[in-house]
């Protein structure tokens, strides 16, 4: 009777703090559910909601933004005119010209400025993409009159030939091109702000030149063959020639802004990398103008070309293509953009012959064949 006693104390004991916990348990669960209905449960709320995705309030959804401008390609081309360095230009005009009464076989040889750079731009609304090709300037081309490189065929051919054979190389129509001479690249960065650039290698020169580094071993055999010659001529009266002498202008940099060291950059050569280190410059330095337009007005746009007018060798770009165009340009910022040399093989010189660039035509050509 006694253990009987214990047991049924035990077991009411038991079932008065079941019960305690029960009550508890339906509170916190009832609670819960009501706050789930009114909205004061917070954390459940979050749970059982999927996340927002939505861009955030005020800001545009630029995958799906209406880009309100016309597809464009622009080709830009850089000259080399320095008249304060070479003084052997041909001149401006046939007048002038015809008093030097020099030219022929034997005559003097004059300069022509020839286009060391080749950047050509293709904006496409369908696909939101810009297309930055570098077009190497000593690519070589084929033409009526016999074998040219880009650069020298736009010197004794002019802009609109040259325009031709890039519409030739691509399969695209040129919308605008516009030509500016290494010495006025420091005022295009005046009025369009100072451009950021990659200078992949330090850059020196030497009056005339801008090279990779200072070509010691060059300039000793050379020194060596002159000295050679003198000695085998009893009557030769050839000196010896000084060592070049280079300074450095631009130090090797991923990102730099430039301004009055655009020329140097530009002009930039080295054959002995296969001109990769001049197509990076090239392509950064377009990437980097086309940053600055972007973040321009229409109003503010049509100022910068009103003040380039004067700058331009040639240009086409007229008010008209403001209106056109300017969203496309502001919309560089959010399009993808692509920068690429175009296709083909660079070819060293040999037994004295210059290096010059190989295009593959068919692969040029079929490249822009989705952006026309």
């Amino acid at each position: 009777m006694k253990n009987l006693k214990n047991f049924g104390i035990t077991f009411a004991v038991s079932l008065v703090i079941l019960g305690i916990i029960a009550l508890f348990a339906c509170g916190v669960v009832a609670d819960t559910v009501c706050g789930i209905f009114d909205g004061g449960n917070g954390d459940m709320d979050n749970m059982l909601s999927p996340a927002d995705t939505s861009p955030s309030a005020g800001s545009d959804d630029l995958l799906s933004k209406k880009v309100d401008g016309e597809s464009f390609t622009w080709l830009w081309v850089v000259s080399d005119y320095r008249p304060d360095v070479f003084d052997d230009y041909y001149p401006a005009n046939e007048e002038a010209a015809k008093a030097l009464g020099d030219f022929g076989t034997l005559g003097k040889e004059y300069r022509l400025p020839s286009a060391t750079n080749l950047i050509l731009v293709r904006a496409f609304v369908d696909t939101r993409e810009y297309i930055i090709m570098t077009i190497p300037s000593v690519t070589k081309i084929s033409t009526s009159a016999g074998d040219y490189t880009l650069g020298d065929y736009y010197a004794v051919a002019g802009t609109s030939e040259l325009v031709s054979k890039v519409e030739a190389m691509t399969g695209l129509q040129i919308n605008y091109c516009s030509v500016i001479h290494s010495t006025d690249l420091s005022q295009l960065a005046n009025t369009v702000g100072s451009v950021e650039c990659t200078v992949p290698v330090d850059i020196y020169t030497d009056g005339k030149n801008y090279v990779s580094a200072p070509v010691e071993e060059t300039t000793a055999k050379k020194t060596e063959t002159t000295a050679k010659a003198q000695t085998s001529s009893k009557e030769s009266s050839t000196t010896l020639e000084p060592p070049v002498v280079l300074t450095k202008e631009l130090d090797r940099s991923e990102s730099v802004k430039l301004a009055k060291k655009l020329m140097p950059a530009l002009l930039y050569y080295d054959p002995s990398d296969g001109i990769q280190q001049e197509m990076t410059i090239e392509q950064s330095f377009a990437r980097g103008l086309m940053a600055n337009l972007s973040d321009c007005s229409d109003s503010t746009l049509q100022s910068m070309l009103s003040s380039l007018s004067g700058v331009f060798v040639s240009s086409n770009v007229k008010t008209d293509a403001i209106y056109l165009h300017g969203e496309v340009i502001r919309a560089y910022s959010w399009f993808d953009v692509h920068t690429v040399t175009y296709p083909g093989k660079f070819v060293a010189g040999k037994g004295g012959d210059s290096s010059y660039y190989k295009p593959n035509l068919e692969e040029g050509v079929k490249y822009f064949y989705n952006y026309r």
